[in-house]
């Protein structure tokens, strides 16, 4: 299994299908830039919420 499926199998098992779903469509409709800028997002709050349960 790859990253890929790893992550969506991971997300379906804390969230409904229909958030996932609503998530991607949401996605879909955002150009390559948002899309960076969004991931880069996620990866700064990672790292903050990860330094945060630090003991």
């Amino acid at each position: 299994m790859d990253r890929t499926e790893e992550v969506f199998y991971k997300l379906l098992d804390e969230h409904s299908p229909e958030l996932l779903l609503g998530a991607l469509d949401e996605m879909s409709r955002m150009n390559k830039k948002e899309l960076l800028v969004l991931g880069n997002l996620c990866e700064v709050k990672n790292i903050v919420e990860d330094k945060n349960h630090q003991p």
